[in-house]
């Protein structure tokens, strides 16, 4: 009877032990099926922050273009400048050319001057209104680094966005503005370091 008992008992903890290391073996596996899916995960939303950051320097660079075409076509005492002189050379061969004589000379010289500057006043809106869409792609494009957690990140979004939309002509600002951007954007995108197994940490602290 005791041999039998001493049988049943090797056999009972054979199976336990057999259980135990199907169990540990299993979550084990599930361990690295978590672990391989995180880090899937991962790398997943640093290629998405990358293709976000890389669209809002994009958003970036089209609307400093977009308002340095407007500006140097329609900002400034240089491009007012060549408005008068255009206007002052126009009307002066208007003048020029015409058959009138004494007041109404001087009326072909106001009539050339105002087709000029209504024509002006035209072509500014339509350049002031194609701003309007590299604006919104810049809005588009920050609008998701908004909402990110990363240290810093989204602080410097915004600064980038401000800088962009309130002077897009200033570079120093501008510079400023994207270099603290990427310097929180570069430790968001670097992958983390693996942890340390138990038999590394045990060595480490002996």
């Amino acid at each position: 009877m005791i041999h039998m008992d001493s049988e049943l008992l090797n056999t009972a903890l054979t199976a336990a032990g057999a259980v135990a290391l199907v169990f540990i073996g299993g979550w084990e596996n599930g361990r690295r099926t978590r672990k391989a899916e995180e880090r899937k995960d991962a790398a997943a939303d640093r290629a998405a922050l990358e293709a976000q950051a890389n669209e809002l320097v994009a958003a970036v660079l089209a609307l400093k273009i977009a308002g340095n075409t407007h500006d140097h076509l329609f900002a400034g005492w240089r491009a007012t400048g060549r408005l008068v002189l255009n206007v002052l050379s126009q009307g002066m061969t208007a003048m020029a050319l015409t058959d009138r004589v004494g007041a109404a000379r001087g009326m072909a010289f106001f009539g050339v001057g105002d087709r000029l500057v209504d024509r002006w006043e035209r072509d500014v809106t339509a350049s002031a209104a194609g701003l309007a869409a590299p604006m919104s792609r810049l809005g588009t494009a920050v609008a998701p680094l908004l909402r990110r957690e990363e240290p810093g990140l989204a602080a410097a979004a915004d600064a980038v966005f401000t800088a962009a939309m309130e002077g897009h002509g200033d570079d120093d600002r501008m510079v400023r503005a994207l270099e603290d951007f990427h310097a929180a954007l570069r430790p968001a995108l670097m992958p983390p370091t693996p942890a340390a197994g138990w038999w590394a940490r045990r060595r480490r602290a002996e």
